[in-house]
């Protein structure tokens, strides 16, 4: 009885890790982190290898508003370059008020989704004392048909925010993430898709972003790695 009830609170994702590890074997769960934490490490050093592109679409009301294309690429201090390599906007009105009014607007618009892009790129734990943390404070689902652990926590980057975090069991990669969160007082629904290559690179390959009260959407897309 004690086995089903212990499995029924995995499966619906209401049991911490904590206690998880109390009930089932210690060593189990530990292993389980360091193959998460190992994963990511060689991910990471891998990723300041390579240069990428991106591509970041604003839209308003389902109409694109911004298209941005960046090479992103670390420099020898391990910090992350972006330079932009083509960017669209749209059309602005013909008038010159109206024009001036359209064009703030936008720039506002696009400040605020870019920084929110930003922010948004620490739920995917590339830290690894930030990993570490989560995985001991989350509660955790081990689902067989779908050959992946999920981790369910709160209060990761910001009071009340929640992320749902999706690894495969054969590498112990990220698969996939999931946040509800409050980003200058809107209500964010982000969810993330990634892949793997065959060196271990884990990245994300496309996010969106739904701002519901603003009717905003920022999607970004990740290609074309080349290991430099």
């Amino acid at each position: 009885m004690k086995k089903f009830i212990l499995l029924f609170l995995m499966i619906s994702g209401v049991y911490p890790l904590q206690k998880i590890m109390a009930q089932i074997k210690g060593p189990e769960v530990s292993k389980l982190t360091n193959q998460i934490v190992n994963s990511r490490k060689t991910s990471n050093d891998l990723l300041r290898k390579y240069s990428w592109t991106s591509r970041t679409e604003v839209l308003k009301s389902k109409k694109i508003l911004n298209v941005m294309i960046e090479k992103n690429q670390f420099d020898q201090n391990g910090q992350l370059v972006r330079k932009t390599l083509n960017e669209q906007g749209a059309k602005m009105p013909k008038t010159f008020l109206i024009r001036n009014i359209a064009e703030n607007e936008k720039e506002n618009i696009e400040k605020y989704l870019f920084g929110l892009r930003d922010f948004l790129k620490k739920y995917s734990l590339p830290d690894i004392d930030q990993l570490r943390s989560f995985i001991g404070s989350a509660a955790l689902q081990v689902i067989d048909s779908t050959h992946e652990y999920v981790f369910t926590g709160k209060n990761v980057e910001g009071e009340g925010d929640q992320l749902i975090w999706w690894v495969e069991d054969l590498h112990f990669t990220t698969a996939k993430i999931e946040v509800h969160m409050i980003y200058n007082k809107d209500i964010v629904y982000f969810t993330g898709t990634f892949t793997r290559l065959k060196n271990g690179l884990n990245y994300m390959v496309y996010a969106e972003a739904l701002i519901p009260s603003k009717k905003m959407t920022l999607q970004l897309q990740n290609y074309d790695y080349i290991q430099e």
